[in-house]
């Protein structure tokens, strides 16, 4: 990893923010988030395609192919009556049609430091360290995301009226095996990191399925 590199993933993260600030003030809706979507694209698309970077690239694969598997958990939860959506928008299935890029965008934040966790300190302290991250990351942005009228949750416990308590554990609980994934993608195509997305995506409806047991 580059100061380049980390440059950029503070500013892509510093813009979806600011956007998602302005869009919970004032209450913006779907619009807001897909066009926090398409502008972080394309900044991660020119990036890429000036400096090069087969990392971010593959790990966007990662993502979009984990966002799309991840369909099949929000259509579970939809169907419960715990998640609901801003109804607004073009859907695919049950899901709004940005959200499986968001979460690409999302992974490719994730990824960039889970190998670098997995750099300093590898194996299970890199793993729980990325879990603390990302469980840590989510309470605010489920705020903004529903002051925005992007989604929210309902007939779920609480932590302090910010986030489910599912949603907190279930992050961090599928963040684990993402240091591992993030380095062993340093060294091979984008047929494997796509093939890599997938069963994470899966394994984001096992961990969900886990959390809801646990403190749901």
């Amino acid at each position: 990893m580059t100061k380049r590199d980390w440059v950029f993933i503070a500013v892509a993260n510093a813009v979806s923010l600011v956007i998602a600030g302005v869009s919970a003030a004032l209450h913006l809706g779907w619009a807001a988030a897909s066009f926090s979507v398409v502008l972080e694209l394309a900044m991660l698309g020119v990036f890429c395609f000036r400096h090069s970077e087969p990392l971010f690239a593959r790990l966007f694969v990662f993502g979009l192919a984990a966002g799309f598997a991840e369909l099949a958990n929000d259509t579970w939860l939809i169907r419960k009556l715990i998640l609901v959506y801003d109804p607004g928008g073009p859907f695919i299935i049950d899901t709004p049609l940005y959200m499986p890029f968001s979460w690409a965008l999302i992974f490719v934040t994730n990824g960039t430091i889970a190998l670098w966790f997995q750099q300093k300190l590898g194996g299970w302290k890199a793993a729980l360290a990325m879990a603390a991250v990302s469980g840590l990351y989510i309470p605010g942005f489920e705020a903004i995301a529903a002051k925005a009228d992007w989604w929210y949750y309902q007939h779920v416990p609480m932590l302090f009226g910010l986030a489910p308590l599912f949603v907190v554990l279930g992050e961090a609980l599928l963040a684990l095996p993402l240091p591992a994934m993030s380095g062993a993608m340093q060294k091979r195509g984008f047929g494997f990191a796509a093939a890599l997305g997938a069963g994470e995506g899966l394994f984001v409806w096992l961990t969900t399925v886990i959390a809801l047991a646990v403190v749901g």
